[in-house]
């Protein structure tokens, strides 16, 4: 009898069919080109589960048949929405010092000091261009600014007085560039991110690269935040409308979904998340999940 196989995602098997009907001792003469069969049924029987076995797929070790849940991602919504006077918000940091807010804008050279009810208070003058993501130091007498466009982290003093700058360099785009900076006031390391292509983490201590991370669990990334109680990162996405928390290294935590695009900033102050929107000049209040 021909030896006939079947092929199933590559593996060549031979029918099941086959291997019972080559003990013609047991099912008499049974044979596959018209020629007379003596147990039809028996025959018929054997054929339907051959061709089940086609279908089903294997148990092998490489190739498992597993259907993985879907993540459930919570929702959360703000508990206040302020409006701003700051054209295009694109960074916050808290001001431990003097208990308030430092706002950046990619539309103004300027650097916002701001009350929790989003009133200025005081407006630096800075000379940098396209700011997106600000940080103070230990101090809060030292302003860390990240220019996209210039790929650049700049320091200013209190009075926008610049300091010096050092370049970090990973985008191909100045459209996806440098987004966010968060200082470790323990550590006295800086966490930066790129946008997209690639979304990425670096740390820097003393203006030297000690690592990065390329991470993809949103469409962008948008800003950073070191949390020094949990040690732990807080990220938001523009276009994923997400704000993700993260281990130190870059390790996915938990995430959560947030009402609206164009978040740009994110800092945390007292178990609250202050989010900023450069769409709608708009500061976000949400209480800090666990």
């Amino acid at each position: 009898m021909a030896d006939i196989k079947y092929n199933y995602q590559g593996r060549t098997k031979p029918s099941i069919v086959l291997l019972f009907l080559e003990n013609q001792t047991l099912f008499g003469s049974l044979h596959f080109n018209g020629i007379e069969m003596l147990n039809k049924s028996l025959f018929s029987f054997l054929l339907f589960i051959s061709s089940l076995m086609i279908f089903l797929p294997g148990c092998s070790r490489d190739n498992p048949f597993v259907i993985p849940e879907k993540e459930t991602i919570n929702k959360i919504f703000p508990l206040e929405e302020i409006e701003l006077n700051i054209p295009e918000p694109s960074g916050i940091a808290y001001n431990s010092k003097n208990n308030t807010l430092m706002v950046v804008s990619d539309g103004k050279p300027d650097i916002y000091e701001i009350d929790f009810n989003g009133a200025i208070l005081n407006i630096i003058p800075a000379s940098g261009s396209d700011m997106e993501g600000i940080t103070l130091s230990k101090n809060c007498d030292t302003i860390y600014v990240v220019e996209e466009k210039k790929k650049l982290v700049t320091t200013f003093d209190l009075s926008g007085n610049k300091i010096a700058s050092f370049s970090v360099n990973v985008a191909a785009s100045d459209n996806h560039s440098l987004e966010g900076i968060s200082f470790n006031i323990s550590t006295n390391e800086l966490y930066i991110i790129n946008e997209k292509n690639p979304q990425m983490i670096l740390k820097y201590l003393n203006k030297k690269e000690l690592w990065r991370r390329t991470i993809a669990y949103t469409l962008d990334i948008s800003d950073i935040y070191y949390d020094e109680i949990c040690n732990c990162i807080w990220i938001i996405s523009d276009e994923s409308k997400r704000i993700l928390k993260l281990s130190t290294t870059g390790e996915l935590l938990k995430q959560w979904e947030i009402p609206f695009t164009k978040g740009e900033g994110i800092t945390i102050v007292n178990e609250k998340i202050y989010v900023v929107n450069d769409s709608n000049s708009k500061m976000y209040v949400f209480q800090k999940p666990n």
